[in-house]
């Protein structure tokens, strides 16, 4: 180690040259000798204010917090009111996640520097993160007020507006950053997975096109570029930009998901699941991946491959809930029921407010035959998650399996409703109107497969939102069964505590919209819409065998689940499909339909509608913290 000689002021000029050249490396990209450079300054001068901020902030770059944050602390013992520093100094504390102590160093700077905008924006963006979105506002707003075309304060003023829901207020924010500077890598991704919420998907495909161009190695921007071409159907593009997400960050579960979720839509399963093995050459066995994998695997019925990955899981994070429940699962698909008992048992023990662990345990209690025991659970998880539509329908399997009168009033077979919806203006019948929107959604239907997280079996899906689509006939089918619906839910009776009932309102919104199309012995395993209240089947098409009221072909049925518990566990109504006829029914009620055998197709629509008014194409986008 080289040793200090002579004065302060005779090595003054040394240091000086030293932090020029260190300066000059950490410009060119040579981090490494930068740092070097600075530690010689240090020896030459150890309470040198700027070298001890110029290496602190190096160490930040590359993770060393611990020794970041105690040099950027003496420099402040050297330099108490130098603003600058409590600003650097919370951009380390906002690292380690000590999120009040920054908050706390950005408000010092201003203090000492109110005139501060980059302090202002630090101090705006970790209120945000700490939920204060009115604060956060205020404080981007200042640090615009500052410097005026600020885009790194004009984005976050549409993160927060993002979070407040004023949508058209975020749009303005990010277009005002794009101005100042149109190349704004975070105003551009921002601005496109917006749009893309807004289901606006060409105007996103551009910007995150530019996005990606700007930082081609940034995993964030090519999965939400992957996301809008996914949703254009230009499935051979989203599949390559998932692929380069995964290349770029191996852990990133969301781009496993769905680089598996299309390569399977596209009739390629030799790849799909594919990415999780290649990940784990790469970075090793991670826990989060070996769940997300095993998750994917417990839907394809590959519960056996499933076990092997939660068992790994949960050796190496033995403490997760989650995967102790989703090993339960596994074990309960595999008819294993006292062996997942204990492991769900043991995920409402780790994680008792999470509604779904008794809802899991309580479908192996069904397997059991331990229906009471079941009732109790469900009655515990309905408190804790009322609006989970699971829950309901597993309580009705319950009550219908120990012969309890409260099965008929949770399954009120009037509370389907069954409608034949006549045509909008313009067009001469029901079949003419229906072809024309079958016509529409042609165009949507371009997968050769169903998604495997579905209960579609032998058809296709369309992708997003179908109400949020650009299509005329859409448009008008929507507006037409609106006022079905209405009618449907102001026939309902008041009842303020039946869990269907009580929820009744005058005003509803989709939750969800999409459409199915069955090709020939294609059919909808039995399930429930968790999230809904009411849910809905509408006929565009319908094959001939339909008309046949003995064999059922294609028709809807509601009762049975997919459990197989019982003989009681069987249909208990079922309803003839028809074109233009809409059925709309309790999310919790099991359906699912007859498989069919027929050259025709058949085409449907499906939404579910909650109460109240709600902002679904309001943008849940990755927010990036700085």
């Amino acid at each position: 180690m080289t040793t200090s000689t002579g004065s302060p002021e005779a090595r003054a000029p040394q240091v000086s040259k030293t932090m020029a050249e260190a300066e000059r490396l950490r410009s060119d990209g040579r981090y490494e000798e930068a740092e070097r450079a600075c530690r010689h300054a240090l020896e030459l001068a150890p309470a040198n204010v700027g070298a001890l901020n110029f290496i602190s902030l190096l160490l930040a770059r590359r993770g060393g917090l611990d020794e970041a944050e105690t040099l950027m602390r003496k420099a402040l013992s050297g330099a108490p009111s130098e603003a600058v520093l409590h600003n650097n100094l919370g951009n380390i504390l906002y690292k380690r996640a000590a999120l009040g102590d920054a908050q706390s160093s950005y408000r010092r700077a201003i203090e000492l520097k109110e005139g501060y905008p980059e302090a202002h924006h630090n101090l705006g963006i970790v209120l945000r993160v700490r939920g204060n979105l009115d604060e956060a506002l205020a404080a981007q707003k200042r640090a615009v007020d500052l410097r005026p075309g600020y885009g790194e304060a004009l984005t976050e003023i549409g993160v927060v507006e993002l979070a407040r829901g004023n949508t058209d207020d975020a749009l303005s924010a990010f277009g005002s950053a794009l101005k100042a500077n149109p190349d704004h890598f975070d105003a551009l991704y921002y601005m496109g997975t917006a749009l893309t919420s807004l289901s606006r998907h060409q105007e996103a495909a551009h910007l995150l096109k530019r996005a990606v161009a700007l930082r081609p190695e940034s995993h964030e921007a090519h999965y939400a570029l992957g996301n809008v071409l996914n949703y254009l159907n230009e499935e051979a593009q989203a599949f390559a930009e998932y692929r380069r997400t995964i290349e770029l960050k191996p852990d990133f579960a969301p781009a496993h998901y769905d680089f598996s979720s299309l390569a399977w839509t596209m009739g390629r399963r030799d790849l799909s699941l594919s990415s999780y093995a290649y990940a784990r050459g790469r970075i090793g066995d991670r826990p989060d991946l070996l769940l997300a994998e095993a998750e994917a695997r417990i839907r394809l019925n590959q519960a056996r491959d499933a076990e092997a990955l939660l068992r790994r899981a949960l050796e190496l994070s033995p403490e997760r809930a989650d995967i102790a429940n989703a090993l339960g699962r596994a074990l309960t698909t595999l008819g294993r029921h006292t062996e997942s008992i204990p492991l769900l048992e043991l995920a409402i023990a780790r994680d008792p407010n999470f509604a779904r662990h008794r809802l899991d345990l309580a479908i192996a209690f069904l397997h059991e035959k331990r229906s009471g025991d079941a009732i109790e659970l469900l009655k515990a998880a309905e408190e804790r998650g009322p609006l989970d539509q699971l829950g309901l329908g597993l309580l009705s399997l319950a009550y219908r399996e120990t012969g309890d009168r409260r099965f008929a009033e949770l399954f009120d077979k009037n509370f389907i409703g069954v409608f034949d919806v006549s045509p909008p203006d313009g067009f001469a019948d029901v079949a003419s109107f229906n072809a024309a929107l079958a016509d529409d959604l042609s165009l949507l239907h371009t997968r050769r497969t169903e998604p495997f997280d579905q209960t579609l079996r032998g058809g296709t899906q369309t992708m997003g939102h179908l109400f949020f689509r650009d299509s005329q006939q859409i448009a008008r089918f929507r507006e037409r069964v609106g006022a079905v619906i209405g009618q449907y839910i102001r026939a309902l009776p008041d009842d303020a505590i039946h869990p269907f009932l009580r929820r009744k309102s005058d005003e509803f919104s989709y939750f969800g919209a999409w459409s199915c199309r069955l090709r020939s012995s294609g059919f909808h395993t039995n399930h429930v819409h968790p999230q809904g209240w009411i849910s809905s089947a509408y006929y565009v098409a319908v094959p001939d065998v339909a008309a046949d009221e003995t064999g059922r072909q294609g028709w809807l049925k509601f009762g049975e689940s997919n459990l197989e518990l019982s003989d009681r566990d069987r249909p208990e109504l079922f309803v003839q499909p028809k074109v233009g006829r809409l059925v709309l029914f309790p999310s919790y009620f099991w359906h699912g339909t007859v498989p069919f055998t027929s050259s025709e197709e058949r085409l449907t629509i499906a939404f579910d509608v909650v109460p109240g008014k709600h902002a679904f194409s309001r943008p849940f986008v990755s927010v990036r913290n700085y």
